[in-house]
């Protein structure tokens, strides 16, 4: 709600006094009702968010430029062959590359006839935003990562091709031709989406998950984190990525697009509302949606774009059970190691679980059985009706699906071996320790577990370096191991991670539990410092910030309205039991358990479309030399093994 002059309520005077005061008012504002000592913490969490989001995204941001993403032809036309491809792997290139490749894509949505006159944005501001953007992608996530944004991207582009709807991307490899757009010759629903929402389609693509922490929005809601507060519990996760790209495009000059008079708000609902729609909480309501406007529903034409970009950036960010098969196994085993790094910091912090990673093949195969079932191959078969194209997606995913469905049934008929692990512990390796997570974005950490810079101790972060970790295939010789990201920081802080701390009489790991340890890759180059895993590094002058903000505010309030008390601590410091225990000695913990292979599904064989070969390997591979200390790396791997089996058991 509004006043005369289009200032919101809840931030007048009368708003901060209701929020400030301690007389039982005010509880409802923002339409929350926590309380702590009978006062509202809302406004202070809310100055807290706004404060870590200024600094996250100003940061480090004046060195970005569009000459980063020059090529040399070889490789801008391997990149475009690539990104023309079904089959294509973004896990396997390098930051620069990976970058470069959703610059190119924005280059061939330019040949569109008079997109860049109709959008008004130059490729140049493109290229800075899009660095800066990628900057923010955390990757110390082993699936929501900067190479799964491109992978959405990538989707939605080449979706968008097969409706005939943008030029194909080898268009770019013809100097200087344009590409001239036939809404009516596309797929109809397609053909609703202006050449604005193209662009804004691709700018929710490349950006849906930015800043993600690697948890979901269970843990968000189970921990209270303060964006789960802000947000109400509702799509946390997806409102933080939509407040984050609006934050990038202003601090890009973009931000005209979001301030016009008629056409700004328009813009702003169509980029929220595809933001939105990657939420799987919601998903069944979009399918109710999409259903009645398939079967004739009278709804606005604006309603019906919005629901047709929805359709396209939902299959692309579910769409790796409609990839090859091999490409498919590849995501599944990403997704289940972060899985297993977010299972470990709940058991740390004595949460509910709300990721359940498989414990067996079988188990995976039936997880992959599950999901498509319930959501990857319903959702593009819908889709399909309204738009013709997707049926080769959709006969994709109906393949992969009786193939782990064979997978399962081999498994299942194969006699059961005794395993020496604890029951319930994950199959893929956890790639993060409970403190690793100290580097993801701050307002998705719980209260207790961030650390305030009150203690004496020094701020515990880590940099973290792109490794693939490649286990044994279980396929012919002939085939590429499939990787995935991980990442690899130094041991865990006694402070933080108590349960992976092994007892001084712990007896080191057994060679045989140090050969199962996941072999690692090189890739060409390792990554440069993001700003979203650098963020830690000006944590006190954040904490500046937010005390300062706060004051103010409660300076100003002071001098129009009287009051008992006010505020005297930052929301996000935990109290002093909270501390306390923190500083506390852990208890030892038993040796590690006999450990198990993980599980990494054979990668594809290399191929003419492939964007870098994997290595061929049958054998032992040898430790990357990113990893100084190939001992410390298995120990670590040993502590993490340890740690799911001490907390399991």
């Amino acid at each position: 709600m509004s006043d005369s002059m289009g200032r919101r309520r809840s931030v007048d005077v009368g708003g901060l006094a209701l929020a400030l005061s301690d007389e039982n008012q005010g509880h409802g504002w923002g339409g929350w009702e926590e309380t702590d000592c009978g006062e509202t913490r809302y406004a202070e969490v809310l100055i807290d968010v706004r404060a870590h989001t200024e600094t996250m995204v100003s940061q480090d941001c004046e060195h970005f430029n569009s000459c980063c993403v020059v090529l040399d032809r070889d490789t801008h036309e391997r990149l475009i062959h690539s990104l023309s491809s079904w089959h294509f792997e973004p896990h396997k290139l390098p930051e620069e590359e990976v970058i470069a490749c959703s610059y190119i894509l924005f280059e061939a949505l330019y040949r569109i006839e008079n997109m860049q006159e109709t959008v008004s944005v130059s490729l140049n501001s493109i290229a800075t935003f899009l660095q800066h953007l990628c900057q923010l992608y955390r990757q110390a996530n082993t699936y929501h990562n900067l190479q799964h944004a491109l992978d959405v991207f990538q989707a939605v582009y080449f979706f968008l091709t097969s409706a005939g709807a943008v030029p194909p991307v080898t268009i770019l490899l013809e100097d200087g031709r344009t590409w001239k757009r036939d809404r009516k010759a596309s797929d109809p629903l397609v053909g609703l989406l202006t050449d604005e929402d193209l662009f804004a389609l691709c700018i929710a693509a490349v950006g849906h998950d930015v800043g993600h922490p690697g948890l979901n929005n269970a843990f968000m809601k189970n921990a209270k984190t303060p964006l789960a507060v802000v947000y109400d519990d509702k799509s946390v996760l997806e409102q933080m990525h939509y407040s984050l790209i609006l934050q990038i495009m202003r601090h890009h000059n973009l931000s005209f697009l979001l301030d016009r008079p008629t056409a700004g708000p328009l813009f702003r609902q169509l980029l929220l509302k595809t933001v939105l729609a990657t939420d799987m909480g919601i998903h069944f309501n979009f399918m109710t949606d999409f259903r009645d406007m398939l079967a004739g529903a009278d709804l606005p034409e604006f309603q019906r774009r919005i629901l047709v970009c929805q359709a396209l950036i939902k299959c692309a960010d579910i769409s790796n059970p409609s990839r090859p098969y091999l490409v498919s196994q590849h995501w599944a085993t990403a997704l289940e190691s972060e899985w297993s790094s977010q299972l470990l910091l709940e058991k740390h912090l004595q949460l509910p679980s709300s990721v359940k990673p498989s414990d067996s093949r079988i188990g995976e195969a039936n997880s992959q059985i599950w999901f498509n079932t319930t959501f990857a191959r319903p959702l593009f078969e819908l889709i399909a009706q309204g738009i013709p194209s997707f049926e080769q997606f959709a006969s994709q995913a109906r393949e992969n699906l009786a193939l782990w469905q064979t997978r399962a049934a081999e498994l299942a008929a194969q006699p059961s071996e005794p395993s020496q692990d604890a029951p319930e512990t994950p199959l893929t390796w956890p790639s993060q320790a409970p403190n690793d997570f100290l580097t993801a974005f701050p307002p998705t950490l719980p209260e207790s577990f961030r650390q305030p810079e009150e203690l004496s101790y020094p701020m515990v972060y880590h940099h973290h370096h792109r490794l693939s970790s490649v286990a044994p295939s279980t396929s012919s010789s002939s085939s590429t191991p499939s990787q995935y990201e991980s990442c690899e920081s130094s041991l865990p802080s006694p402070v933080f991670s108590p349960v992976l701390e092994p007892s001084a009489a712990s007896p080191p790991a057994s060679p045989s539990i140090q050969g199962s340890l996941p072999p690692r890759l090189e890739l060409p180059q390792s990554r440069s410092p993001s700003v979203a895993s650098n963020a830690p590094s000006t944590s006190a002058s954040v904490f500046s910030m937010t005390n300062e903000a706060t004051a103010a505010i409660r300076a100003a309030y002071k001098a129009s309205v009287r009051k008992k008390k006010s505020f005297h601590r930052s929301s996000w410091n935990p109290s002093p039991t909270a501390v306390s225990s923190l500083s506390q000695t852990p208890p030892p913990v038993p040796g590690p358990a006999a450990g198990r292979s993980p599980v990494s599904p054979a990668g594809s064989a290399d191929s003419p479309m492939s964007l870098s070969g994997g290595s061929h390997s049958t054998g032992t591979l040898t430790p990357s030399p990113l990893t100084p200390d190939g001992n410390a790396t298995q120990a670590r791997q040993t502590l993490l093994k340890t740690a799911l089996v001490s907390a399991s058991s």
